[in-house]
């Protein structure tokens, strides 16, 4: 328990950097991926389905953590749905410890099959997909699973193979590399059957009610696990070269000799300067920047919108971001995560149909305050959060 507790803990601390900040990709995710992994396994508990059971979760057994191992075969749809294809193979082994009959030990051998959905979380709730380094994942499938008993309390005949097996799985995913990812996840699989802890369930004791069936018991089995996988992507196939035939040479025309005419001077017709020219739109207080975020919120639609119309509506005029941080952290973290908001401002106004070469980013990180608030003076968040801004001004104009 105490293995399988540090396995739960360690999750929770890495979905705390899942929201990590991200370049999005433009290009859709899509690519075959496979895997190993390996972890520990254990026996965790009988649930009875049927509705008037007096216990629905019972387990009279300490369950030992042991070793098991498996594979996957993976085809990513999107950057938020993956379907999977795995195959575990684990021990379970266990010791009674509800009352003090003589139950002997149960070994119970368990190759389990699933076909899961899987989702990233990160993409599946927030509306820029990126193709994350880090990123939460949740999964739910259906399965079979084949159990053998070797060793427990009531010897088993028949067939092994059981059906439903219902997979629920979580976990992080870490990419290392453009192709590898590190796995880390655990996944509880609910067999339909009685027999995962080597003993049949006695129809008639008290966990159980007049109408119940065998067919109502699910045994469970608990697997924390660590993998590797490897993604192969779509290469892009080259186009066709095409030969031109070579034409032959034309002779070139003589030239006709034609008067001169010398062309009346046009008058020059000096461009009406747009009116919209040295207008500033102070896009912080629409963007709601939050400390250590870049990504765009609903409160910066107003001014960017306006922004938008205003440099659609004057086609002859060009626009200059400033983006800039509050002091804490470091100076060079501080300059990167302005970048970041400025590009995040620029990446909106491309959306939105502005040609890329009309927009100019500057990045100042923490070099422009507008208040008192360096590094060392102590202030309050709104102060802080006056620092974190993006100004937006129309400065140059030119005529067509």
């Amino acid at each position: 328990m105490k293995k399988l507790s540090l396995s739960v803990v360690t999750l929770l601390m890495c979905f705390a950097s899942t929201f990590a900040q991200e370049k999005p990709k433009s290009e859709p995710y899509n690519a075959w991926e496979v895997g190993v992994n390996v972890g520990v396994a254990n026996f965790a508990g009988e649930y009875n389905m049927y509705k008037d059971a007096r216990f629905n979760h019972f387990n009279h057994w300490k369950s030992d953590m042991n070793l098991g191992f498996g594979v996957l075969v993976k085809k990513n749809f999107s950057h938020a749905f993956a379907l999977e294809a795995g195959w575990n193979y684990s021990n379970l082994t266990g010791s009674w410890k509800f009352d003090n009959r003589p139950m002997p030990d149960f070994k119970t051998q368990v190759n389990e099959l699933d076909l899961n959905t899987v989702w990233n979380l990160n993409n599946l709730f927030s509306k820029n997909k990126f193709d994350r380094k880090v990123y939460w994942y949740a999964k739910i499938g259906l399965g079979v699973a084949n159990v053998k008993q070797k060793v427990g309390a009531t010897p088993q005949t028949g067939d092994y193979w059981k059906f439903p097996t219902i997979p629920l799985g979580t976990g992080v995913s870490f990419r290392v590399s453009e192709k590898m990812k590190l796995n880390i996840g655990t996944q509880w699989s609910w067999v339909n059957t009685d027999r995962l802890d080597g003993r049949r369930t006695d129809m008639t004791s008290g966990n159980i009610k007049e109408g119940n069936t065998e067919a109502d018991i699910f045994g469970t089995k608990l697997y924390t696990h660590v993998g590797i996988s490897y993604s192969f992507g779509n290469k892009k196939k080259p186009e066709p070269v095409v030969e031109i035939p070579r034409a032959e040479p034309v002779p070139e025309p003589v030239p006709e000799v034609k008067p001169v005419v010398v062309p009346e001077p046009v008058p020059v017709v000096e461009p009406v300067k747009p009116a919209v020219v040295g207008n500033v739109y102070n896009i912080a207080f629409g963007l709601n920047f939050g400390f250590d975020k870049f990504n765009l919120d609903s409160h910066s639609s107003s001014e960017l919108d306006r922004l938008v119309k205003d440099l659609i509506d004057n086609p002859t005029v060009d626009v200059e971001i400033k983006a800039h941080t509050d002091s804490r952290g470091a100076a060079s973290y501080n300059m990167t995560l302005s970048e970041k908001r400025g590009k995040a401002v620029s990446d909106y106004l491309v959306s939105k149909g502005v040609n890329s070469s009309r927009i100019k980013v500057q990045a100042f990180g923490e070099t422009q305050l507008t208040n008192k608030c360096a590094d060392g003076v102590p202030c309050t968040k709104a102060e802080h959060a006056a620092n974190r801004r993006a100004v937006a001004t129309i400065v140059i104009w030119k005529s067509k």
